[in-house]
């Protein structure tokens, strides 16, 4: 009888075990946490540090837009938008938490335009912020041209110049990222470019206060005729 009793009690345990929730990868609060690493309910920030707001630009000129994002996960890309139409995209080297670029924008016509800008973590974007412009027709119709930065010279042995969009910018060894880093750029840089690999995406480049490397083309605005570099065979 008493065999009997103990049957019983075992098989209302083994009944009651099968009931209990899973305690698996698949229910664990861990596992929630973990798919969710990649969204954690904040948004990018994104200021634009210049130029000031109401300055102006003529038509066939060159607007450099300074911005700063910011991200606790890390900024992916910002955009440059006019009247919804996106004008400038550029990509930050790796997710950045501060991530610092410029932005050109070239006046096709003249009148006020306004300027959105926004960061992007991947599909999280920011609020916008905005830059109101005056385009008029010529330099000469400025009311103040000393405004405008002076356009760099470009040294001996160099073809053109190109400026460093983002910040943190590697300077390598040769023209892929299988080449050692040899620093870092700062955005805003102006390097002369003395060469190109053959495809033109990557530019042979001489800073100003000494030092060659190599950037990727992705990440600098050429000014003046950039393909014209010698092609240079990687070292």
């Amino acid at each position: 009888m008493r065999r009997g009793w103990i049957v019983l009690i075992l098989l209302s345990l083994a009944s009651l075990a099968c009931n209990l929730p899973s305690t698996g990868d698949s229910g664990s609060p861990s596992s929630t946490q973990s798919s969710g690493q990649s969204d954690d309910g904040t948004t990018p920030t994104i200021v634009i540090e210049a130029p000031a707001n109401g300055s102006q630009s003529y038509v066939g000129g060159k607007v450099d837009v300074r911005v700063h994002a910011t991200d606790s996960l890390g900024v992916t890309r910002v955009e440059m938008r006019e009247s919804g139409r996106i004008v400038v995209s550029q990509s930050s080297p790796d997710p950045s938490t501060d991530f610092t670029a410029l932005l050109t924008y070239k006046p096709s016509s003249t009148g006020t335009i306004t300027l959105e800008v926004v960061a992007f973590r991947r599909s999280v974007v920011s609020p916008s912020a905005t830059l109101t412009l005056t385009i008029v027709t010529s330099v000469n119709d400025l009311d103040n041209p000393n405004a405008l930065d002076p356009t760099t010279g470009v040294s001996t042995g160099a073809v053109c110049t190109a400026s460093v969009r983002v910040n943190n910018l590697n300077l390598r060894a040769g023209p892929s990222t299988n080449y050692n880093v040899l620093t870092k750029l700062g955005v805003g840089e102006v390097l002369n470019v003395i060469g190109r690999n053959e495809a033109t995406t990557w530019y042979q480049v001489k800073r100003i206060n000494g030092g060659n490397g190599w950037v990727s083309a992705d990440y600098v605005e050429p000014n003046g005729d950039c393909s014209r570099a010698a092609v240079v065979n990687a070292p």
